[in-house]
């Protein structure tokens, strides 16, 4: 009797490559939004660390904490969306990396 082990890991893409995006100037003045929910919890640490990152290099960071996105709280949630977004000129959304 043979046993078969499989890889339980994709093939890895030819071309797969990540956008990167450039904000064209330093960071110093720039309002910078970082946005998650309860969620994401190892994402709670990497906001602490890039809010000290991005405002050493004197940028302000809005951190945007959203809740439900249905039921009672979804309408909440999207004005909070809505005002957040027009406070930032760059939004890092969920992990972003």
């Amino acid at each position: 009797m043979a046993i078969e082990i499989l890889l339980p890991t994709p093939p890895k893409a030819a071309d797969a490559h990540s956008v990167v995006f450039d904000y064209g100037r330093r960071l110093e003045g720039a309002q910078v939004g970082l946005r998650l929910d309860r969620s994401w919890r190892a994402y709670y640490t990497v906001v602490d660390v890039w809010t000290e990152l991005f405002q050493r290099d004197g940028a302000t960071v809005h951190v945007l904490w959203t809740g439900d996105r249905a039921g009672p709280e979804a309408e909440l949630t999207r004005n909070d969306v809505e005002e957040w977004s027009r406070l930032v000129e760059i939004g890092v959304v969920g992990l972003g990396n």
